[in-house]
Order: structure tokens, then C-alpha cells, then sequence
């Protein structure tokens, strides 16, 4: 990289001021900046007006640094002395010329709690290097600006959510709800369990607003119609997790409270005839959006209670049965398991990606990824993981649930799923989930799972002894 060539501009009063300025251009010229200033580069017999004028218009020059102490404004302002001219030219420049990012005001002095800089420079963001405590940081920020090297980036700009495609807005029947839960906790207000009872009843009836009837349903267009389901249904989805965030880690939410939620919404799909169960054929197909909106809250759920270490509740959810009555098959009862959350989706990823010739291995997970708004998607993908090893610590009863099969996996890019699990505190907080009480009862049980043959050279699944880092486990005091 060239050097970047910067001027300084600075009073010579007092001695003091002078002396600072050179150990400044010194140590910057020792970090590669080309320093122009007149105690080195202005020769006898120069005319140093001219020599100053040229400095400050001279488009070689990156930046130009006006050193601010008291003199410096005192006679910036009163045009006087070199200062002065030079102060007439920098102000001509700033404000006749776009590029305004060229001079850098240096505060070296403060009178009355105030930077002593120059009018013309008051409005403009300066570098703070009055002090030795303020040195070091300001004088990286400087460097930075010299090099145009930014302590804070913007990041990628994504895409925008699909679901805000559509032309009217949504309006979900249990907005605003959230926020008067969020109100009432902070008030302590008596009726907190009440509001929230209530707003999950009426999340689970507004499922029903989401039904695709099988006879709207043609070869031609259940793709578009699923998909469209899917992205009207999204909303509810996000203001779900809005309320996790809200209740979790306060008395409100309880395990039993979340398991009891999950198990009245696999009710809810019994009692109105929504088949679960994977199919190919247009009946099946058309409960493909609550298939892949279970898939997506399940998981983000799990992915929230995993970064806010409510281990108790995750294990509650992953390692008890779910009771469901099925009212078609005269008040058949049936357990079902948390994997009933994440069945296959045909619409998507068979005919989606082979009529549309997409080529992708799973148009779920690419789906998911795009749809991540309140949790990050890099932690969804390990939650999926972990849940797949949880799934085999926890069979199900259920022939068709045989494991959580980790769609995300396509897009893991570790080998450890939980690398805190080397911090024996935070072993001692997690071990819940593995139903465990010390580290050696969490290794023999790890090493005794029988792992399915999912190799298949998409899915990036470790085996489980590496994804939950048997041999490093409690490793850090």
C-alpha cells in the first residue's frame, strides 16, 4: 500500500505545543505516513505562504491535521500571523470543495471544559489527543482515518424477507399484544399470568387462518399457494419468538407453561384434521405451510431458550411425550415427541426444486436462512444439530419419528456444536439437558449413542462424541 502523504498544520507557541507536534509526526512517519510539515520541508529562501498553500490544495495530500490548541484558535480566528493565512486557505478549501473529509482537526488543548478549536473547523468531528489518557485512542482513530481503514464496517446488506413482498400489510390478530405483556411485567401488574394465557390462546386459534382447503389445490398451482401460506403465516412466527424474548428469564415463562404450549398446538392440528404425517399426494400437500412453520418455530425456540441458557426447559421439550387426543380415531390416544415438529416437506423440497430445477439440497434450510430475523441463523443451524443428538438420548415411541433429521446441517460449517461445554460452570448449567449430574455420566452416555449413517456429502453432521466435544468437556475451571 502507498504511503499516505498528510500535512500538519499547527502554531509554534507555545515551545511545548512545537515539541508534541514532532513527536506526533515522528511516530506517525514510523507507521508508514508520509508526513509533510515546515521542519522538514519548508527550505531556506521558500516563500511559506506559498509552500502552505500548496500543501493544503495539493490533491497528493490525503489528509491535511490542524492541530488545535489555544493559540492555534486565537489566531485562526483573528487571521493572524502564519497561522492565520493558512487558516484563510483551509476555510477556502473546506468550504468551496465536496471533499471536506481531507482536514482533521487535533485537539491538543481544552479551555473551560471546551476544545479550543477554530470557528471554522466548530461543526466539524474532531480527533481528542489532549491528554495522555485519550493518547492511545485517539491516535488510533486517526491512523485509521489516515489509512481509511474504519473501526466499525457496515455489514452485508441482505435481502428483504420475503413475506413483506406481499402488497397488504399484515395485520396479525395478536398484535400489539406483546407489548402490553412487555408493560405489564415491568409494572409488576397482577394480571401478567393472565395476558399472557390469553395471548396464547389466541395465537393457537389463529392458526386456523392459515388452513389451505385441498380442493383449491391443482397439480399446477400448490407450490405457489403453500408458498404463499408460508410467507402470511411468517409474521406470526416472528411476533412468537418476540413474545419469548419478552417472558424468558422471568417468572412468567415455565417449563411446564412452554411444554404445555407445544402440546396444545399438536392438539390443535388433531382437533382440526391437519395430517402432520409426510405425503406426496394434494391432501397431504396442502399442510405443508404448518409443516414447515412448526419445523421453524420449534427450532427457533430452541435456538433462543440455548442462547439464553434455559436448559431446563429445552430438556422438558425434547425429553417428555406429548399426549394428543385424535378425536378420528374414536379418542385415540397418542405420545408423540418433539420430532412430530420437524417432518419433510415435499413441496418444497421435491417439487419445488426439481420443477423449478433448482439443484438445491434443501430448499427448507435455504428458506429458513432467508426468513432469520429475530434469531441468527448461524445459531439455528447448531441448535439443529444439538437437537438431532438430543433426538437419539430421547427416542420416540412414535415408528415414524425415528430421530431430528438436522436439515440446517448444509450450511454447518463446525465440528464442535458447543464449545462452552468446555467451561465447567457452564457445563454444570447445561448438563440438564442431557439428564446428567457429572461430566463422566455425560461421557458414557454420549459415547453409548447409536448414530444413523447420514453421510451423505451435503450435510456436514459430526458424529456425536465430536460435535459435543466429549474430550474436552469441563477441561476449563
Amino acid at each position: 500500500m502507498k504511503n499516505p502523504k498528510v500535512f500538519i498544520s499547527y502554531s509554534w507557541q507555545p515551545k511545548e505545543n512545537q515539541i508534541r507536534v514532532q513527536q506526533l509526526a515522528e511516530r506517525l512517519s514510523s507507521d508508514g505516513v508520509h508526513v509533510i510539515i515546515d521542519i522538514w520541508d519548508l527550505q531556506d529562501g521558500q516563500d511559506m505562504n506559498k509552500f502552505m498553500e500548496q500543501m493544503v490544495a495539493n490533491p497528493e495530500v490525503k489528509k491535511v491535521l490542524l492541530i488545535c490548541n489555544k493559540e492555534y484558535a486565537e489566531k485562526a480566528n483573528a487571521r493572524k500571523g502564519g497561522v492565520g493565512i493558512e487558516s484563510t486557505i483551509v476555510s477556502e478549501e473546506i468550504y468551496h470543495h465536496s471533499d471536506q473529509r481531507k482536514f482533521i482537526p487535533v485537539v491538543y488543548e481544552y479551555e473551560n471544559d471546551k476544545a479550543c478549536v477554530p470557528v471554522f473547523a466548530k461543526s466539524r468531528l474532531f480527533i481528542d489527543l489532549s491528554s495522555d489518557e485519550k493518547f492511545e485512542e485517539g491516535y488510533d482513530q486517526l491512523l485509521r482515518d489516515i489509512y481509511d481503514k474504519p473501526r466499525f464496517q457496515r455489514p452485508p446488506i441482505g435481502r428483504m424477507p420475503s413475506y413483506l413482498e406481499a402488497d397488504d400489510p399484515v395485520i396479525l390478530p395478536t398484535s400489539n399484544m406483546v407489548k402490553g405483556i412487555k408493560k405489564a411485567i415491568m409494572a409488576a401488574n397482577p394480571n401478567t399470568d393472565l395476558l399472557i394465557r390469553d395471548y396464547l390462546d389466541l395465537f393457537l386459534s389463529s392458526l386456523s387462518n392459515y388452513k389451505i382447503k385441498v380442493r383449491s389445490l391443482t397439480e399446477d398451482n400448490f407450490i405457489e399457494i403453500v408458498e404463499q401460506s408460508i410467507n402470511e403465516i411468517l409474521p406470526l412466527k416472528n411476533d412468537f419468538l418476540e413474545f419469548i424474548q419478552t417472558v424468558v428469564g422471568t417468572p412468567y415463562l415455565t417449563k411446564e407453561l412452554l411444554s404445555n404450549f407445544f402440546e396444545r398446538m399438536l392438539q390443535f392440528y388433531a382437533d382440526n384434521e391437519i395430517s402432520l404425517y409426510e405425503g406426496s399426494s394434494l391432501d397431504s400437500l396442502c399442510y405443508d405451510n404448518y409443516r414447515y412453520f412448526n419445523h421453524d418455530l420449534f427450532l427457533s425456540v430452541a435456538t433462543l431458550l440455548i442462547n439464553r441458557e434455559q436448559f431446563d426447559m429445552l430438556h422438558e421439550l425434547v425429553s417428555n411425550h406429548f399426549c394428543i387426543v385424535e378425536e378420528r380415531r374414536m379418542s385415540y390416544l397418542q405420545e408423540v415427541s418433539f420430532m412430530r415438529f420437524r417432518t419433510y416437506n415435499y413441496t418444497l423440497n421435491k417439487y419445488k426444486n426439481e420443477l423449478s430445477q433448482l439443484r438445491r439440497v434443501s430448499v427448507v434450510a435455504d428458506m429458513m436462512k432467508t426468513n432469520a430475523i429475530k434469531v441468527r441463523f448461524k445459531d439455528m443451524v447448531l441448535t439443529d444439530l444439538l437437537l438431532y443428538y438430543l433426538s437419539l438420548l430421547y427416542p420416540s415411541k412414535d415408528m415414524f419419528e425415528r430421530y431430528w433429521y438436522p436439515e440446517l446441517s448444509v450450511y454447518n460449517q463446525q465440528f464442535v456444536i458447543l464449545p462452552k461445554l468446555a467451561s465447567t460452570r457452564y457445563f454444570e448449567k447445561a448438563k440438564v439437558m442431557f439428564g446428567v449430574d457429572n461430566i463422566e455420566q455425560f461421557k458414557n452416555l454420549v459415547s453409548s449413542i447409536k448414530e444413523p449413517d447420514l453421510r451423505d456429502g451435503y450435510h456436514n453432521i459430526p458424529n456425536a462424541l465430536k460435535g459435543l466435544s466429549v474430550e474436552e468437556v469441563g477441561t476449563i475451571s
